[in-house]
């Protein structure tokens, strides 16, 4: 049993640079575009580091893309560094606390919101609010228009999600509409128990920028952790052989 243990160890600390790299995060927003008042959507653009733990494969041609100046040079904190970079779409889940579009912060990822500042036991991310973003990211959300242009057809969706994500999350400026709804019908809950802790199910996890600081904290997918696990194992084979090899120079 120690001998499994110590390989897995090794394949862990193999994983761990893409999982556990220095992280940080760019949000632009655009109330033309894609933006709602002070809500989502808005486009996160990660470091190396985040986008090496971003389940880019859970979000959809709609709700993730490059930055250029032809489609974002109208977005508040835009700059031109950014051209070319990966982008996905995001919503916050705290309504009180706000973030300078432009800035890079530092940020972890937890299932809870507020994690920075009141670890490990801050507010957990509802199970609906896990639901409807990990629908919105796959571009099957019913009722959503996705939809970017000076028409702000998607900018009016936003923020009927937005204000849904606000309420599952106990945040001032929520509001029950149809989108809670719908995840109380798809989800067989009622209006307690959808705020139940989702404890990272459908691999929405919390994007907890300052690190700490009370910086408006946004939504994630990353593979969840049964997927996490597997890339681990996949690595024993190679660690067994490390371990090996160090062993036979030992001896």
């Amino acid at each position: 049993m120690k001998s499994f243990c110590m390989v897995l160890s090794l394949a862990s600390v193999m994983v761990a640079p893409a999982v556990f790299a220095s992280m940080s995060v760019t949000l632009i927003d655009d109330t033309s575009k894609y933006s709602y008042g002070s809500g989502g959507e808005f486009r996160a653009v990660g470091n190396a580091g985040l986008d090496a733990i971003v389940d880019w494969a859970a979000y959809s041609t709609a709700t993730k893309g490059t930055i250029s100046s032809a489609t974002d040079i109208s977005s508040w904190g835009y700059n031109s560094s950014m051209n070319g970079q990966q982008y996905f779409q995001t919503f916050c889940i705290e309504a009180n606390e706000y973030f300078s579009p432009g800035t890079s912060y530092s940020v972890g990822i937890s299932p809870n919101a507020m994690y920075g500042s009141q670890p490990p036991n801050g507010d957990p991310i509802s199970i609906g609010t896990a639901w409807l973003y990990s629908q919105f990211a796959a571009g099957t959300l019913s009722g959503y228009t996705y939809t970017y242009g000076s028409s702000r057809a998607s900018a009016t969706s936003a923020g009927a999600l937005q204000e849904a994500i606000w309420w599952l999350e106990d945040e001032s400026g929520g509001v029950k509409n149809s989108f809670v709804t719908a995840a109380e019908t798809a989800l067989s809950l009622n209006d307690t128990t959808i705020k139940n802790n989702a404890n990272g199910a459908y691999g929405v996890y919390a994007l907890n920028l300052g690190n700490p600081g009370a910086v408006q904290d946004q939504l994630v997918i990353v593979p969840e952790a049964t997927t996490m696990v597997a890339g681990a194992l996949l690595l024993l084979p190679l660690g067994a052989s490390t371990l090996r090899i160090l062993r036979r120079k030992r001896e």
